[in-house]
């Protein structure tokens, strides 16, 4: 469709979903795409970009919007960069390790990937995966079920959703206590840390800390302090950017995978069960539904939500499962109340907040046939968990660059002129607004 306009909506499989695993033309690679613009969808074949360690002050890109800001940074990366010019040796023997991720649920699970490749490179070593409180429930209980890694929590009040602090240097501190103490009994201080998210108080702590050697990306600050700075990817999946990074730590390469989530037999069950329990018995083809996001941005109008529903379960022999956390009882009630006109009994059942454990909700999801949600942790992990997925992509995001990751996942945005604005409030929300319900209805119709 090579006259399609920039506004056209898009369709879009995982680059994944092609089972040849062969390098094809550019539509073969994608699956299917109808915009030829989305080809900057490399396939996860396609080699990562070459790696410059370390990276030199004037290439760094900060993350930052306010100028002032970056240029605090620069000032001060340029500053300390004269005093720690000479990086550190990667250790020849590397016996603990450190993969910190403590930020949102769809990041986590685009670390697995890394995860599985540096256990693969460190066989005998001991790994630990930082991450926040909230992401504990995707990660099994036992680490031979995480090839083996050991999990250690922190909540940095700065990844916390709402945002609370934008800095935290008092939560820095705590946190290279924690790991200092967990140096401790592992027998020695971190032999490696990993930085996946690039966030400089995370490079701070790891410091701190006493780690012998550290990577990460310099793009919010500190640079300096890294042994080794992995340069930016544009337009390649965060899964892509944290495998560079294991790379860039002597390691690899490695074949790109996607994140993966397993339910066990008792717990795929105990879904069916949490089902019932609510009046769901699966008579019909159970459609999950997302409505919320952790962005007002990534929001698709909970009226347009409502109409989807409604053509569903006017057309379709289906059951809709509106899924959703305590935050996002407001959008789940506004859905509800455009659909008061219309017979839900026994088609429309109201799960949000009734399933407060992460992992029930991973079990009573996976029980549905199709999962439809906004750019939410919700529909990644629908996603890593093999389900059918259509992702109602805002603008806000490339999703060739944090488009859920899966066999069966289908994107749906609307092209626009400001996409990829990273904003989180937006005053006129073209990318959502303007996305029609049949577009997205039809999506629901390829998958079921």
């Amino acid at each position: 469709m090579k006259g399609a306009e920039k506004n056209t909506p898009v369709f879009a499989l995982d680059s994944s979903s092609d089972k040849s695993g062969e390098s094809e033309s550019t539509e073969g690679a994608l699956g299917m795409v109808i915009d030829p613009e989305l080809a900057r969808i490399a396939s996860p074949h396609a080699p990562r970009s070459v790696l410059s360690l370390p990276i030199k002050q004037e290439q760094r890109h900060y993350a930052y919007r306010n100028p002032w800001v970056a240029r605090a940074f620069t000032v001060l990366d340029r500053v300390g960069g004269s005093f720690f010019e000479k990086k550190r040796e990667r250790p020849e023997t590397i016996e603990r390790v450190l993969v910190m991720r403590p930020d949102h649920l769809g990041d986590v699970l685009f670390s697995f990937p890394a995860l599985r490749a540096l256990r693969e490179a460190l066989p005998d070593s001991r790994i630990d995966f930082l991450v926040g409180p909230w992401a504990r429930p995707l990660l099994p209980d036992d680490p031979k079920d995480l090839h083996g890694v050991a999990i250690v929590e922190f909540a940095a009040p700065w990844l916390v959703r709402p945002k609370r602090v934008r800095f935290g240097l008092g939560a820095t501190l705590r946190l290279a206590r924690l790991l200092r103490k967990r140096a401790r009994t592992l027998g020695g201080r971190y032999d490696m840390v990993l930085d996946l998210r690039g966030d400089f108080q995370l490079i701070l702590a790891a410091r701190l800390s006493g780690a012998r050697y550290l990577a990460g990306r310099g793009h919010t600050g500190l640079g300096f302090l890294l042994d080794a700075e992995v340069e930016e990817m544009p337009g390649r999946h965060q899964v892509e950017r944290n495998l560079s990074m294991i790379e860039s730590a002597g390691f690899g390469p490695f074949k790109t995978t996607n994140p993966s989530l397993n339910l066990t037999e008792d717990e795929k069950k105990r879904g069916r069960l949490l089902l019932l329990e609510h009046g769901i018995d699966g008579s019909q083809i159970l459609i999950g539904v997302h409505v919320g996001a952790g962005a007002a941005t990534k929001l698709w109008r909970a009226d347009k939500f409502a109409q989807l529903i409604k053509r569903i379960i006017v057309d379709l022999p289906a059951q809709v499962i509106l899924f959703g956390a305590g935050g996002d009882r407001t959008a789940v009630d506004d859905v509800k109340i455009v659909l008061a006109q219309v017979q839900t009994e026994g088609r429309v059942f109201d799960l949000c907040g009734k399933l407060p454990d992460l992992r029930e909700f991973m079990m009573a999801a996976g029980e549905c046939a199709l999962f439809v949600g906004n750019d939410s942790g919700p529909s990644h992990i629908a996603a890593s968990l093999g389900m059918s997925v259509i992702s109602v992509f805002s603008g806000t995001n490339d999703p060739a660059e944090w488009g859920p990751r899966g066999q069966r996942v289908l994107v749906v945005r609307k092209r626009i002129e400001c996409e990829g604005c990273g904003l989180t409030e937006c005053d006129h929300h073209s990318c959502m607004t303007e996305l029609d319900v049949d577009v997205v209805y039809q999506a629901v119709r390829r998958c079921v």
